[in-house]
């Protein structure tokens, strides 16, 4: 799926593009080594296309708000580009 298409006239994809550009301050994101698979922004646009503006929305919150911490411990990894990634998918959410 690609994602390069956001719809900029939309308010969450508009939402999702700057968190990628000029909000990209995450330290995972500074080393350009984001810990999830789908990473945060792959999994708000699938959430939102799936589940529609506001439920795929709330998704995105929770998802932002377990990045990086249990999450790591709690959900299988997998092995993509030869790096380990916590798999959590929105299918499984």
């Amino acid at each position: 799926m690609k994602t390069d298409d956001v719809n900029a006239a939309d308010p969450f994809s508009a939402l999702i593009h700057f968190y990628r550009g000029p909000l990209n301050h995450l330290s995972a994101v500074r080393q350009s080594e984001c810990p999830m698979y789908p990473s945060c922004s792959e999994y708000a646009v699938q959430s939102i296309r799936k589940y529609g503006p506001l439920l795929g929305w709330i998704m995105t919150c929770d998802r932002l708000l377990r990045c990086g911490r249990d999450e790591l411990n709690i959900s299988p990894t997998i092995l993509i580009d030869g790096k380990w990634k916590c798999y959590d998918p929105v299918e499984k959410n």
